[in-house]
């Protein structure tokens, strides 16, 4: 039947969510690492390319000097095709003054960073998400906790530092009177505004009153604080090497596209030509790898500026909650006050461990009871 599919699928869909819930940590591990080896990669097949190139360019340039009578030396440093005369910039593979072999052996002997390199690549280009995230769903649970601890009313200044409150302006002011900014979390908490004798609003929360548990929940916190968030949270000495091996990508995708320049329309064959093919998107990559975290920082600047912003007009409110200014308006809220109606198991009219049919008698048969003793 139509019930019978929709089940089904609706069944499929909930496995395939929760296998995917599950698979998701492991999935996302790999895809960081990859990036990482990505970045190997093409250091590797930039530099294997520039020695190909260099190594053909030698022999050709020893064949012609030998045909010609040739003279001994040559000229100091790798040629690298006769296009770039002075140090190499493959050298830094090998020369320690430009890499420091050191670093390894003192990073094995210290505590192991928080992230593998291979991750810090994927870190250092894109960043490890908003660790705010989910910040929605644990104000609307603060505010929840804070209304069942205080009767199942609150006022906007008790909810202020739980919410994105604006600044708070002097007491009496008009501005501070518009407290539109409470109705996100007073619609999605089924709650309602009561205007009090004295003209405050309160805000009522009649349905968080009703509770199958305790009849009082956890503390709420007395302020949520966003976390501002950080360029990367790699190991420093992981974020230096990251640095410096995109640098030798990016100086090697460069002095590469200077190689097949000077080729000119000389036909290559095999790797070369493979290289030659996809040198666009090594070039591409190797200027993006710096291009995105570049980007990235200069947006951070803004986006943790609206953080501190958010987190002072939090602070502020919960001071002036602290400062007793608004204990008239705390008093008249309290009168609003109700008491928790808790729900026990005989309340309950249907249980899933019970036949449906036994429920409905046992439920009508004690009704007409009730109404005959009536």
């Amino acid at each position: 039947s139509d019930v019978r599919s929709a089940l089904s699928k609706a069944s499929a869909a909930a496995a395939a969510r929760e296998a995917w819930l599950k698979a998701k940590p492991t999935v996302f591990t790999v895809l960081r690492a990859a990036f990482g080896v990505a970045l190997f990669a093409s250091i590797a097949v930039i530099y294997s390319a520039i020695i190909a190139i260099s190594s053909s360019s030698n022999r050709d340039r020893d064949d012609r000097r030998g045909n010609d009578g040739g003279f001994g030396g040559g000229f100091g440093g790798p040629g690298f095709g006769g296009l770039y005369y002075g140090p190499s910039p493959f050298d830094i593979f090998y020369y320690r003054p430009y890499y420091s072999y050191g670093y390894e052996n003192d990073w094995r002997r210290s505590e192991p960073p928080k992230m593998g390199f291979l991750e810090s690549v994927y870190s250092f280009v894109f960043g490890d998400g908003d660790p705010n995230t989910g910040r929605e769903e644990k104000q609307l649970a603060a505010v929840a906790a804070a209304a069942r601890r205080n009767g199942g009313v609150l006022t906007a200044e008790q909810m202020a530092p739980l919410l994105d409150p604006p600044e708070y302006q002097s007491e009496g002011s008009s501005y501070n009177v518009n407290e539109s900014w409470v109705l996100p979390a007073i619609s999605k908490l089924n709650g309602r505004p009561e205007v009090a004798q004295n003209g405050e609003i309160v805000y009522v929360f009649d349905d968080l009153q009703t509770t199958a548990g305790s009849s009082r929940g956890g503390k709420p916190p007395a302020i949520l604080e966003e976390q501002e968030v950080p360029f990367s949270r790699a190991d420093d000495g992981n974020l230096f090497l990251v640095g410096l091996l995109g640098v030798a990508n990016l100086v090697g995708a460069a002095y590469l596209g200077a190689q097949f320049a000077g080729l000119g329309s000389l036909k290559l064959v095999g790797f070369l030509a493979s290289v030659k093919t996809w040198y666009p998107a090594l070039l591409t990559y190797a200027v993006g790898f710096f291009a995105a975290p570049a980007w990235r920082f200069l947006g951070l600047g803004k986006q943790n500026a609206e953080i501190q912003r958010r987190n002072r007009n939090r602070q502020q409110w919960l001071n002036i909650l602290r400062s007793g200014s608004v204990e008239g308006k705390l008093a008249e809220a309290r009168k609003y006050r109700q008491s928790t109606k808790q729900i026990s198991s005989s309340d309950s009219v249907y249980s899933t461990a019970k036949e449906v049919e036994t429920q409905g008698a046992k439920s009508d048969l004690e009704d007409f009871d009730r109404r005959l003793r009536g």
